[in-house]
């Protein structure tokens, strides 16, 4: 017999219509369409300023541009650089044992006296996770950010033990900044986060609007639209010369769905559901959250968090007044296992299957003080990051073994984007009607799709770049160009402790490593003639299956005598990084020839 949650989920799939968002926004905005403006023409530019010098203003993407992540751009003009964003990179697939990615900045090393400052979008990790890793190798220059945005760096700064070194400085949307040349204001962006804006820069050569990550959302969780007058005063007023715009969503046709219609659905769920309750979020998601605060409240349910980025987000968000909690709403995690289930919500993290996260661990039966029960619904209310997917599944297969029921955005509408879809790329663009547009923040074949959406609101293609991390755009009396040279901008990998010390022969190991296993290759030799003291001993490991192990590393043992023996042959006395390189290329070719794998070999070398 179905429950009553059970019969409104079949009655909302087979509800497969969603209705339309349309934005109004206020009457200097509506109709207008795009029209091509000659942006050559700096007589009608409030902003052009006669060009003193042969030197334009220098634009300049250190990240974001070939990755999901990154996201990192300076804007430099004779002796001032500013530089908007410092995000990190969660690895990709094949980067082992690597923790994140963060931009190259050789460049602004040797530029370190010119940099004014640094704008922060939003809270994002993405946008601001290598702050600590990147400010300390530039001086510290001061950072620029929003309340809520300079509330979740300063606890990272302070994890990393450099607050008393960070220059923070809160702005407004409604503030100016004069950084050397460049004077920066800001537009509020809906977005999955509170308090994130765009970024507009006046410089002598033009003007420079950075939309930041955005959506245009009629209904967004914190009740704070977009503003759609001063993104509309950049096409009708101050003649954007250019728009460096969001790419994420590019692909997805249509509008982002409303945040509204998310807390709806579980505000539906949550009334309905006669057990206990798991909810797995985005820890920076403090509209959701507060929409499930909300209806928690209003169900009369308790509230556990676990997962520490959402304990320490919370409190943020809380203490600066983005998130409202009732007090005697939250209740202490060890305290779960006794609610009875139709009295509890547990809010927890891991809606990316992350291995150590909460929601895995109570996957995994391994929570100290969570435990699936049957009848348990779990709600993950996230979209998968690209290649987070199969993690995910995994821990839904496991929650279902456990007895929960799973819900997900496949299932119903639990989760909606930050990032806006093409009609919102197409707004963004017919009301700032750039004279040069370069999609940002996305994989190639998203900026490309974007690029596809500027050429029909009316952009010139001539002034549309694919450009990439590295790439230099120039910009004289409002005209825009690429300029020859790039700049440096390699995978800069951190790993533990260590950052930029993992280079791709390390990665490269890894691989090896991971999918051929390892040959530890012994040889003890005499320290003047070079001669073999005693037998090679060969160790294997991840290598070849057991029962055909022996039989294959003593064949390897007895190549490997031979081949040492015409190494001898053709050198007398050969020193220990040439013994070492020629076993490994001897080896590799056997193992090769024996089984088709290549394992990682390792030499070690013992002189008498």
């Amino acid at each position: 017999m179905t429950n009553k949650l059970d019969r409104w989920i079949e009655e909302k799939l087979q509800d497969t219509a969603s209705p339309k968002h349309i934005i109004t926004p206020s009457k200097s905005v509506k109709n207008m369409p795009y029209r091509k403006k000659n942006h050559h023409n700096n007589r009608h530019n409030r902003n052009f300023r006669p060009q003193r010098q042969n030197e334009g203003v220098k634009i300049i993407p250190f990240g974001g541009l070939d990755e999901v992540g990154k996201n990192m751009m300076a804007i430099e003009y004779r002796g001032d650089i500013i530089i908007i964003d410092m995000g990190f990179q969660f690895p990709e697939e094949d980067m082992l044992g690597i923790d994140y990615v963060i931009p190259d900045i050789s460049y602004l090393e040797k530029n370190i006296h010119k940099i004014r400052g640094v704008i922060i979008t939003h809270g994002h990790l993405d946008h601001t996770g290598a702050i600590p890793y990147i400010l300390p190798r530039l001086n510290f220059p001061k950072l620029y950010a929003t309340k809520l945005t300079m509330g979740l760096i300063q606890k990272r700064i302070e994890e990393f033990g450099i607050q008393k070194d960070t220059i923070m400085r809160v702005v407004n949307p409604d503030d100016t900044l004069k950084l050397g040349a460049f004077t920066c204001s800001f537009f509020r962006v809906n977005h999955s986060i509170p308090d994130g804006v765009g970024v507009i820069v006046d410089t002598p050569h033009g003007t420079i609007v950075h939309s930041g990550d955005f959506k245009f959302d009629p209904t967004p969780a914190d009740q704070k639209q977009a503003d759609y007058d001063r993104i509309a005063d950049l096409g009708h007023k101050k003649k954007a010369t250019i728009l460096f715009s969001d790419s994420t969503n590019a692909l997805k046709p249509g509008r982002t769905m409303s945040e509204k219609t998310i807390g709806e659905t579980l505000d539906k769920i949550i009334g309905l559901t006669p057990g206990r309750i798991i909810i797995a979020s985005f820890s920076s998601l403090i509209g959701r959250i507060q929409q499930i605060l909300a209806s928690a409240e209003k169900w009369k349910r308790k509230v556990f968090v676990s997962g520490r980025s959402l304990v320490d987000n919370m409190a943020i968000a809380e203490k600066l007044g983005y998130l409202k909690i009732k007090p005697g709403l939250i209740h202490d995690i060890r305290h779960a296992e006794k609610s009875p289930p139709k009295d509890a919500l547990i809010l927890t993290t891991g809606s990316q299957g992350e291995s150590v996260s909460a929601l895995t661990r109570i996957s995994l039966n391994d929570h100290k003080d969570i435990k699936i029960r049957k009848g348990d619904t779990v709600i993950i209310s996230a979209t998968p990051i690209v290649g987070n997917e199969r993690a995910i599944f995994t821990v839904i297969d496991n929650l279902s073994k456990l007895g929960a029921k799973v819900i997900y955005n496949k299932i119903m509408d639990v989760h909606t984007s930050g990032h806006g879809y093409q009609e919102d790329l197409k707004m963004m663009l017919d009301f700032v009607r750039p004279g040069y547009f370069a999609p940002i923040h996305g994989q190639y074949h998203m900026r490309a799709a974007h690029a596809d959406l500027a050429l029909e609101v009316g952009v010139d293609p001539r002034n549309i770049f694919m450009i990439n991390n590295g790439d230099i755009l120039e910009m004289r009396q409002g005209r825009v160009t690429v300029a020859k040279e790039k700049v440096e901008t390699n995978y800069i990998l951190v790993d533990g402790l260590g950052m930029g010390d993992i280079g791709s022969r390390t990665i490269f190991e890894r691989q090896i490593l991971a999918e051929n296993g390892v040959l530890v290759v012994g040889l003890k030799i005499h320290k003047k003639t070079k001669q073999l003291l005693g037998p090679i001993h060969i160790e294997a490991h991840g290598f070849v299956y057991l029962d055909e192990s022996d039989e294959v590393l003593k064949e390897l043992i007895s190549h490997a005598k031979k081949h040492y023996e015409k190494l001898l042959q053709k050198h007398q006395k050969p020193g220990i990084r040439n013994i070492k390189d020629y076993m490994i290329k001897a080896l590799d070719k056997e193992t090769h020839k024996l089984i088709e794998r290549r394992p990682l070999i390792v030499p070690v070398i013992t002189e008498v």
